[in-house]
């Protein structure tokens, strides 16, 4: 009897804990998109092409320009020139995430450095789909911001 009431509080013990550890879809979201990061700072190419699909678009609105500028972009098409890019570094300052039936949504606030030197801030604006249980940014649009800066991390 000993042995079974040990037993059964040892499963107990280890399904508590595979559940505790179990990887909530935002977390996994929050990974891709911080390896989207990376793969900017290391230019990395490889990293890049795992966190996005094919034929990912990129959106970039340039809010500071008079008139706004905005044009978009195949992240497939930035792979070849990563190696290129001067030392970048996008830092997120916060996320929101909205996730269902294999479709996300992720509002990040984010710095842009380039080397040293503060660039810009703004706000990315991804779209993820799960394909065969791994997420994947199919569209990324993101601001420019010259100023104002900190109201973006302000909740609206």
């Amino acid at each position: 009897m000993k042995k079974m009431v040990f037993s059964l509080a040892l499963i107990l013990a280890f399904s508590t804990y595979a559940q505790d550890a179990k990887v909530t879809d935002e977390q996994k979201i929050k990974h891709i998109i911080h390896q989207f990061f990376e793969s900017l700072e290391k230019k990395d190419a490889v990293l890049m092409q795992e966190t996005t699909m094919d034929d990912a678009q990129i959106w970039r609105r340039y809010n500071h320009k008079k008139p706004i500028e905005m044009d978009m972009r195949f992240s497939k098409d930035d792979l070849p020139k990563m190696h290129t890019l001067p030392d970048v570094k996008e830092v997120a300052l916060d996320f929101e995430i909205s996730v269902g039936n294999g479709i996300a949504m992720a509002w990040v606030p984010y710095e842009f450095w380039v080397g040293d030197t503060f660039s810009h801030c703004g706000v990315d604006a991804f779209t993820l789909f799960e394909v065969e249980g791994k997420w994947k940014i199919i569209s990324a649009a993101y601001t420019v911001e010259k100023e104002k800066c900190k109201r973006l991390t302000e909740k609206r």
